[in-house]
């Protein structure tokens, strides 16, 4: 039987869609696509000029929330709220393994969204990288009344 931290991992490596939440001079949301690692690393493209990648670049501190969207009102809750450190990856080898990995779970864009193109400039995407130091993992079929696990890293 899995334990739950492994089933933590296939939750959230069957989803795609995260919010992102950022603080510089105001608050900030952003959705974005994202990939994970198996150290429950997680990551996403976006441009170094949206607010949500400037407060990243000033400060580091992130939190996200992820679900399915596709629950209804009625259905036993599943998602994560989490909370931790972001940056802008920059390191080729693990920029390279990150996009291929983020093409493969988001086909159809690897023409645009690729190595070459951020290395000459043709995209101002880079690659960030969010680092959990907690994750709360709302699962109400899993576990019942509790409701919820909090995972520290």
């Amino acid at each position: 039987m899995k334990n739950t931290k492994q089933r933590l991992l296939e939750y959230l490596k069957g989803l795609k869609f995260m919010s992102v939440a950022t603080h510089d001079k105001h608050l900030w949301t952003a959705w974005v696509y994202y990939v994970i690692d198996d150290d429950f690393n997680l990551y996403f493209v976006s441009q170094p000029d949206t607010d949500h990648c400037k407060s990243i670049l000033k400060n580091g501190e992130i939190a996200c929330a992820i679900a399915d969207s596709h629950q209804n009102v009625t259905d036993k809750k599943v998602g994560i709220q989490l909370y931790g450190t972001a940056s802008q990856l920059t390191d080729l080898q693990q920029l390279r393994w990150m996009l291929n990995l983020w093409n493969k779970v988001n086909p159809g864009i690897d023409k645009i969204i690729n190595l070459k193109n951020i290395q000459k400039k043709i995209i101002k995407s880079r690659v960030f990288k969010v680092v959990p130091q907690k994750i709360k993992w709302f699962n109400e079929e899993l576990y019942k009344e509790k409701e919820f696990e909090v995972f520290h890293f």
